[in-house]
């Protein structure tokens, strides 16, 4: 079986061969599942790591796993799973191994846990066959397709970002930064959520990126290399700011940007990925206007059973942001697509 892996010492991504994984022979048995991975999708920190390379001393594993966005079929389960069966069509969280007991899991944020790990250190997704912890597995909604549901886990990120740090509300105003899927799909949280207006704001080489997010409900699209953003903002809400701002663009530019254009008592959310350190005016940017500057990492279970209910709603469309599904064996093909501004997520099928 072939499973697609990186060397984090040369940074080189690769086809391996392994054995196939059995029930009771894997670092999660008694509570283990093995999945057919049907879909898994190419994230964007992977992307980077393909074209960056892997950061030294980052992590003591000298290879790791790669693909963690994973829907797909259950194939077996251990002796003390429970209510998981042969069958289920399952998606799968990232962080596994948190402690369950701590401030931090009791309190929701259990991807936070000093404990917690995640099950790429183990085996990636891009696998046919894929070992998981049964605690980490969640049933898709019968209505979901195997294609959407691998947008499981950015929707939970998108999640986390949008209604459990950013507390978005009704009536306010949100401005995303970085129309990538995860972005596209805050814009449609939001517009589940009430906001107005819903703006997306990009670079000139998120044009296709920008008109898929005035499709799927944004209000207004803004083009920071020909447009002024400050203008634009102060046009749209009548020189009053934007309540909450999220940066999803990776970017450091895009950090400072969002707070100029909070209002005054606003949120701004950081959940992008990628950029390096920036100076700040805390006092006139933060301190003066008073300010809640949040920081977003991960999908929290809470995060998953909120995605997954609202994709069960059927009022979420996840399937124009999938521009692209390639076999295991073209996964350069597939992280070049993804790497590039005309495509959006890209899914691998393991073969």
């Amino acid at each position: 079986m072939k499973t697609l892996v990186c060397d984090t010492e040369e940074s080189v991504f690769s086809l391996e061969e392994i054995p196939e994984p059995e029930i009771g022979k894997n670092p999660y048995r008694p509570e283990d599942v093995i999945i057919e991975v049907k879909f898994c999708g190419i994230c964007g920190t992977e992307v980077n790591l393909w074209k960056e390379g892997f950061p030294k001393g980052a992590l003591r594993a000298k290879k790791v796993g790669l693909g963690h966005e994973v829907a797909g079929v259950v194939l077996a389960a251990g002796e003390k799973v429970r209510g998981i069966d042969k069958g289920d069509r399952v998606v799968s969280e990232v962080s596994f191994n948190s402690c369950g007991k701590c401030s931090l899991c009791t309190s929701g944020k259990n991807n936070l846990c000093k404990h917690a790990s995640a099950f790429m250190l183990h085996q990636g997704g891009f696998s046919k066959l894929l070992p998981l912890p049964g605690k980490n597995i969640h049933k898709i909604p019968s209505s979901v397709t195997l294609e959407e549901a691998s947008l499981c886990q950015p929707l939970a990120l998108a999640v986390n970002a949008v209604e459990i740090r950013g507390r978005l509300k009704t009536g306010e105003s949100i401005a995303i930064f970085g129309p990538g899927p995860i972005g596209l799909c805050m814009v449609q949280l939001a517009r589940l959520s009430g906001a107005w207006p819903v703006i997306v704001i990009g670079l000139k080489a998120d044009k296709k990126r920008l008109e898929a997010a005035k499709t799927l409900g944004a209000d207004y699209c803004i083009n920071t290399d020909e447009e002024d953003l400050l203008e634009k903002i102060d046009d749209i809400t009548v020189k009053q700011g934007i309540d909450l701002v999220i940066e999803i663009a990776g970017s450091g530019k895009a950090v400072t940007q969002a707070l100029d254009i909070v209002k005054p008592c606003g949120r701004v959310v950081l959940t992008g990925a990628g950029y390096l350190p920036i100076e700040i005016d805390t006092v006139k940017k933060i301190m003066l206007r008073q300010i809640d500057l949040l920081g977003c990492r991960g999908d929290p279970t809470i995060s998953w059973i909120k995605a997954l209910q609202i994709l069960g709603t059927g009022k979420l469309n996840l399937r124009p942001i999938i521009t692209d599904i390639l076999p295991l064996g073209r996964w350069e093909e597939g992280f070049r697509f993804a790497s590039s501004k005309n495509s959006l997520k890209v899914l691998l099928q393991p073969e």
